[in-house]
């Protein structure tokens, strides 16, 4: 798979995010509200990371 250059000052997915700065917000505002305000247990938060990351050929 190519790769996409990282912009921004920032590495990783938020520097490839950051060629769309409009999209990087309103993620970041979705994920912030998924994550931190959720009742759901904090290891359960992170076996579902763990499992999109694996599903999506990411190695978290």
């Amino acid at each position: 798979m190519p790769r996409v250059s990282e912009v921004g000052g920032m590495v990783g997915f938020g520097g490839v995010y950051m060629h769309r700065p409009d999209l990087f917000k309103g993620f970041m505002f979705n994920y912030g509200l998924i994550w931190s305000h959720s009742t759901l247990d904090p290891v359960l938060k992170d076996l579902v990371r763990l499992k999109s990351a694996n599903l999506n050929g990411c190695r978290y």
